[in-house]
């Protein structure tokens, strides 16, 4: 038999260069695991996900986009975590996504290459490290006793933070693990949209450098919290980054400065900050994506596959992390592709960007037709968005927009196509609330954080007001109106504002000396029983003081029988009811002597169950 009839390989010195990069780089996954440094992991994988994409004139466009694609990815990937035998491990999540990227750039041919860093970068980086100073110091000042006294102001906080955790128990999405997510969290969590919750826990075994480890507790409460800041100070990065984009050439460093300082003022002391407070993390982070889905719909990356797959994969991301805003966004996105449809007719991606933005419905299908949350929409709450100070930066930035040059830009253009189903679909859950429901719309306010972030990322248009050439008062000009917004976007009326001021400025004070004391009772308890507390208010505080101890102690699912729906939280009859749906022994926290006399004669009526009385 000659040589030449021997079958050739189809290995070519290319594929053999792939396949050590891969070797290579899941050796040096594995090494950083095992030296207890894999946080060093997500940044470099963020760097070189930015440095193999195209588009963006700077440092910052080239990290946003990657951070978009990467929330996407992460969000469809982790359906594969929850099923594959190695759930969460960083080692073998980090492997899979250096894999991707490496076959991505040999596919492509695409050396990595990164923008030089500008001044636009200095500037957004102050602008973010302003927001992260504001948000980040009370939670460091006073320790893990002061960081839980300071966002107990909302009980939803303790439920995230148990999904969070029982994300990382389980090794993936609950909705696919539901036995087991029953009996760590309340059963409505196990069909909540998990984006967030499973982008934080893969996130936090790269910190922790294990994927079994996950501390007391308190610890997982504090990592978590951590988790929640960083993902306001993506939101803040988000707004800003949304506004040099948009605002394009109409930005110079000099101009951009006063629109970052504005956004980064609003971030640190306006309406959204509200969001970390009363601890709303999904809507945070969705809040993220949704603009930076709705900023490339208004000014696409120059490469159409490139933007077909970001488009969605920011699809996937909101879908996953906050499906309230999918249909706006994905209405956006029909809309934006019935414009390019010529630009991008005959590809073979869109295809795969179709089965993407399919399967971003995913949460959305499980929480309306199977939990039927959809019931959930006619909610009333305390959360609410000034219609006074929209109509101001509405106005604003219409200004802009109807101006000689804002009216023949085609970006501009495109943001006035993209803001109407945003803001149409808020209007619309407004009217469903107003005919149907009573009070303040919960989601319908949640609605409007859409258009509010969206007139956010807008505000580059008040750059058209302004000539061409550089004047020496361009800077006061943009800062004066700038900061006219500042003072404007509260927009309550003026009773509610000072109170809502008053709530955001107690966020840099601290928290008050009962939250302190409630706070400290939590983290002194050791772990056993579950935990009801009985206190001296009409009961609210009560209850919340529970969810966050059931949180701390991780008996979230095995009281859940016992705390959600059973009545009132202010009823008289609710303890005994909570006493009686209690699986086993328990554990009273009296908060008070009169309290600890009711909690005697709460365990006088029920002789069966095992209660233990500790005082705080």
């Amino acid at each position: 038999m000659s040589v030449s009839a021997l079958p050739k390989t189809d290995t070519t010195p290319k594929q053999l260069v792939t396949a050590a990069l891969v070797a290579a780089a899941w050796l040096v996954i594995a090494l950083l695991y095992l030296g207890g440094v894999a946080f060093l992991v997500p940044p470099l994988l963020l760097i070189a996900t930015a440095a193999l994409l195209r588009g963006g004139r700077t440092v910052l466009d080239r990290l946003m986009l990657a951070t978009g694609l990467l929330l996407g990815l992460t969000c469809l990937g982790a359906l594969v975590f929850a099923v594959w035998p190695w759930g969460l491990h960083p080692v073998t999540a980090g492997g899979t996504a250096a894999t991707t990227l490496i076959v991505a750039a040999a596919r492509t041919g695409r050396r990595p290459r990164l923008p030089r860093p500008g001044a636009t970068d200095a500037i957004a980086g102050l602008a973010v490290a302003a927001v992260g100073a504001v948000v980040a110091w009370p939670l460091l000042r006073d320790g893990r006793t002061g960081r839980l006294a300071l966002v107990m102001d909302g009980e939803d906080l303790a439920r995230h933070a148990a999904l969070f955790d029982a994300i990382g128990h389980a090794g993936g999405y609950l909705f696919q693990h539901p036995a087991q997510g029953r009996t760590l969290v309340y059963e409505g969590m196990v069909s909540y949209p998990q984006g967030e919750h499973v982008t934080a826990a893969l996130l936090d075994g790269f910190v922790r450098s294990s994927a079994a480890a996950h501390g007391t507790g308190a610890g997982m409460f504090d990592h978590y919290l951590a988790f929640v800041a960083a993902g306001y100070l993506l939101l803040a990065a988000t707004l800003v980054w949304a506004a040099q984009w948009i605002g394009a050439g109409g930005l110079t460093p000099a101009r951009m400065v006063p629109v970052a300082g504005g956004i980064a003022a609003l971030c640190a002391f306006g309406e959204l900050l509200d969001l970390v407070r009363f601890g709303y993390p999904s809507q945070v982070l969705g809040l993220a994506e949704a603009v930076m889905l709705l900023t490339v719909l208004i000014r696409p990356v120059p490469r159409p596959r490139q933007q077909l797959l970001l488009v969605a994969a920011l699809l996937a991301a909101v879908g996953f992390t906050y499906y309230l805003y999918l249909p706006p966004v994905g209405l956006a996105a029909i809309l934006w592709l019935m414009r390019e449809r010529r630009r991008h007719r005959g590809r073979r991606i869109p295809a795969l960007a179709l089965a993407i933005a399919v399967t971003s419905a995913v949460p959305l299908a499980i929480g309306v037709l199977v939990a039927g949350q959809a019931g959930a929409l006619l909610s009333v709450g305390s959360l609410k968005v000034g219609r006074e100070g929209l109509a101001v930066l509405l106005c604003l930035v219409a200004s802009g927009m109807l101006t000689r040059r804002g009216r023949r830009s085609r970006i501009w253009r495109s943001y006035a196509l993209i803001f109407v189903p945003v803001a149409g679909f808020a209007v619309g859950m407004l009217a469903v609330q107003r005919l149907f429901g009573s009070g303040s719309g919960y989601y319908a306010n949640k609605a409007l954080f859409l258009v509010l972030a969206l007139l956010l990322a807008g505000t580059g248009a008040l750059a058209l007001h302004l000539p061409r050439r550089p004047l020496s008062v361009v800077h006061l000009r943009t800062a004066s109106v700038l900061m006219a917004i500042v003072a404007l976007i509260g927009g309550e009326r003026a009773g509610d504002r000072q109170d809502h001021l008053d709530a955001r400025t107690g966020w840099l004070a601290g928290a008050g000396v009962d939250q302190f004391a409630y706070a400290r009772a939590a983290l002194g308890l050791t772990p056993g029983r579950p935990t009801v507390v009985i206190g001296d208010d009409p009961g609210y505080d009560s209850y919340r003081l529970t969810l966050f101890i059931s949180t701390l102690q991780r008996t979230s699912g095995a009281m859940a029988g016992a705390t959600y729906h059973v009545g009132p939280i202010n009823s008289p009859d609710r303890l005994d009811a909570v006493v009686a749906r209690m699986p086993g022994p328990m554990r009273l926290l009296a908060l008070s002597d009169d309290a600890g006399e009711r909690a005697e004669a709460l365990r006088r009526r029920h002789p069966a169950v095992s209660i233990e009385i500790v005082r705080a």
